[in-house]
């Protein structure tokens, strides 16, 4: 049991009871035409257990296929989506035997209308509070069947006989929407960002720098804090500082959290103050971090220097470029090309490459005509190094010490470029040549680490992004289809990948599409198996792209980013928007089996299922709620996908009420249409 199965759990509340809604609905149905029998709780559970039935198998079928996603989302939906399908499979058993016993023995009290308003001083003060709740019940009772007979019915038989206006407005609701998507008016972060209580400044020098250079840098960074916290103080006198402690560190962490050493590695850790008695904190962590980075200058020696208040879950830097290849020097410059185009862009900041370019080194190169002299690069820089490093004659022990003795030139001899020029190198043959005549040694840039990957170098080029200037995506789109073009014919001999955030975003995309894919087969097989029909479950199957428009609107509307969670609640509502629909579907049909004509079979089973309907989409809705509205940090990585599937289902909702019936009647039309083409073509042939 962690933090995200915990969520899986109160999401559940919701979708479990949907199950139960329906079962008692039409038990209670029976009881009301026919009385309170043993016999007519069965029959009326059993007038809706296949539907129903299938109707969570479906919900099901959505979630297991995210027990299959790797990566680092993995974990996320294996997690909750073992919970909801273990709930959703004992529901099943719930609804259908425990539920309908409780049903049987629970008699419902024939009261009239009289007694039920009749005044309270003639009710005994221990049955008021019963009283109150069936006033409440009959009174909603009244006024959902009046909507339900003088809104809902000339409203549904109007669309039905205008059924292509309909189906015309539902589906140019849809693309507009996927407009909206695609014009940038929604965020879209694949890693939900929430703010911590830290800010973590990792500072790094370029290799080789002293250690005063980097204290010095450290000081400066955590001087610019310190007049940030007295600056807030002057002008909010009221509020707490934004900075409460501050730490200094002359060393690191690693990708694993552990501390690291050394003289270019710097950290500085500042914790977010939290409220206490009448002060309170008018500024978000995620602000002090922008206004302390903005604050620091480009300083000399600093090789990268990331400023992090937790925001990102994981996968690395919000943007990140793989350039792969064997010339080092091509490397470079198409990374800092790349680094430079990065900086054009609005929020785009911590810009930095992988690549660690220390001070300059000596390059050896073995003349063609030496080769032949039986001189080689190997021979050749063991003897200068023997020459300038030395070469270990001997150890000696001195008590607990073991003394190395290094035979190399005097140390007058080790000082220059000429020293190397005209120091002897012997071949195999023991003759004796200057190093001028058989090599040559020019100077370059020396490189402390080199990444490889598969055998070929690799350096990363990455960098961080203010979500709320511009989305990753974007940027990642831009470069990838306008930018790296442009690079590929500069340096042809170069590859270039997605690395970090930008690569898992990708990765996920084409899983969870997987997943949709096998989510949607899964349920079609399972809505075919009731209804005895391969076209029926296409027309319950129509909503599912309907639960988009309330998703997207429900991240509008509460200014949520739309994240790998949102992704996952989209998945899952498939599931959860076509219970409904198979109900309906499922009495459309015994209507028609029963005699009744087409548009009459459409209105009255839409009418027969609103109560229930409308039960099942708002107590999945109002589960959600409280996710939606928390405001610990914690809950803010489930926030989205409780959004997409609250939302979702709310206007699924009036797609099943709506829509489903005129999908029906337009199949029933396209039918019948062919039927008669395919009689014609017969008596035409006869």
């Amino acid at each position: 049991i962690n933090l995200i199965s915990l969520f899986g759990f109160i999401m559940v509340l919701g979708i479990v009871v949907d199950d139960a809604i329906i079962i008692g609905e039409s038990i209670y149905t029976k009881i009301r035409a026919d009385g309170h029998n043993i016999e007519n709780v069965i029959q009326g559970a059993q007038k809706v257990a296949v539907p129903a039935t299938f109707g969570v198998l479906t919900t099901i079928a959505a979630f297991a296929p995210m027990l299959f996603v790797s990566g680092f989302g993995g974990p996320f939906f294996k997690a909750m989506s073992v919970v909801v399908i273990l709930c959703l499979f004992f529901s099943i058993i719930e609804s259908k035997l425990i539920l309908p016993a409780h049903l049987a023995h629970t008699r419902i009290d024939e009261i009239n209308e009289d007694e039920i308003f009749s005044p309270y001083s003639n009710i005994p003060w221990y049955k008021r509070p019963s009283r109150l709740f069936q006033r409440a019940n009959r009174i909603v009772q009244k006024n959902l069947h009046y909507v339900i007979e003088n809104k809902y019915a000339p409203l549904i038989k109007k669309a039905v006989e205008n059924r292509g206006l309909t189906a015309v407005s539902f589906l140019a609701a849809l693309i507009v929407i996927m407009g909206v998507l695609n014009s940038g008016l929604t965020r879209f972060m694949i890693f939900p960002e929430v703010p911590g209580d830290y800010v973590v400044v990792e500072l790094t020098m370029i290799d080789g720098s002293p250690p005063e250079l980097r204290d010095n840098v450290i000081n400066r960074i955590e001087q610019h804090a310190l007049d940030l916290n007295e600056e807030w103080a002057l002008s909010h006198p009221d509020d707490l500082p934004p900075i409460n402690k501050l730490g200094a560190y002359t060393g690191g962490m690693t990708d694993l959290g552990t501390p690291t050493a050394g003289d270019g590695i710097g950290l500085l850790v500042a914790e977010f103050p939290f409220g206490n008695g009448n002060r309170s904190r008018k500024v978000t962590v995620l602000e002090v971090e922008n206004m302390w980075r903005d604050r620091v200058e480009d300083m000399p020696g600093v090789k990268k220097l990331t400023f992090d208040s937790g925001r990102s879950i994981g996968g690395g830097s919000d943007l990140g470029f793989n350039i792969i290849g064997q010339d080092i020097e091509q490397l470079e410059r198409s990374s800092k090309a790349l680094q430079r185009k990065l900086k054009e862009y609005k929020g785009v900041y911590d810009i930095r490459s992988s690549l660690s370019v220390g001070g300059e080194e000596i390059k050896l190169d073995v003349k063609p005509e030496a080769e032949t002299m039986g001189f080689t690069m190997e021979s050749v820089g063991r003897q200068v190094r023997q020459a300038f490093y030395g070469e270990e004659a001997q150890r000696i022990q001195r008590g607990k010490n073991e003394i190395k003795v290094m035979v190399r030139y005097p140390e007058g001899d080790r000082k220059s470029i000429d020293n190397l020029e005209s120091m002897r190198i012997r071949n195999n043959f023991g003759d004796e040549v200057p190093f001028s005549s058989v090599a040559t040694a020019s100077f370059g840039k020396a490189y402390s680490r080199i990444q490889r990957e598969d055998g070929e170098r690799v350096v990363t080029v990455s960098a961080d992004v203010d979500a709320a200037s511009v989305q990753p995506r974007i940027i990642t789109a831009d470069i990838t289809n306008n930018f790296l073009p442009q690079l590929r014919e500069e340096f042809p001999e170069l590859e270039f990948d997605l690395e970090g955030t930008s690569s898992e975003t990708v990765k996920l995309l084409n899983e969870l599409t997987t997943a949709s894919i096998a989510a949607l087969f899964l349920i079609y097989v399972l809505i075919a198996i009731p209804l005895r029909s391969y076209i029926q479950p296409i027309i319950i199957m129509a909503v599912i792209p309907f639960g988009l428009i309330g998703a997207v609107i429900g991240h509008i509307v509460l200014d949520e980013a739309i994240s790998m969670f949102s992704l996952f609640g989209l998945v899952a509502l498939a599931g959860v928007v076509v219970n409904d629909s198979i109900i309906m579907v499922d009495f459309i049909n015994k209507a028609r089996e029963e005699g009744m004509e087409l548009i009459e079979a459409v209105v009255n089973s839409g009418t027969q299922r609103f109560r229930a309907i409308t039960l099942t989409s708002l107590t999945t809705a109002i589960g959600l709620m409280p996710i939606m509205l928390e405001t610990s940090t914690q809950a803010q990585f489930v926030i989205p996908m409780a959004i997409s599937i609250a939302f979702g289902i709310v206007f699924a909702t009036v797609i099943t009420l709506f829509l489903i019936p005129c999908l029906y009647v337009i199949q029933d039309d396209l039918v019948s249409k062919f039927k008669r083409t395919e009689q014609l073509s017969e008596i035409a042939v006869t």
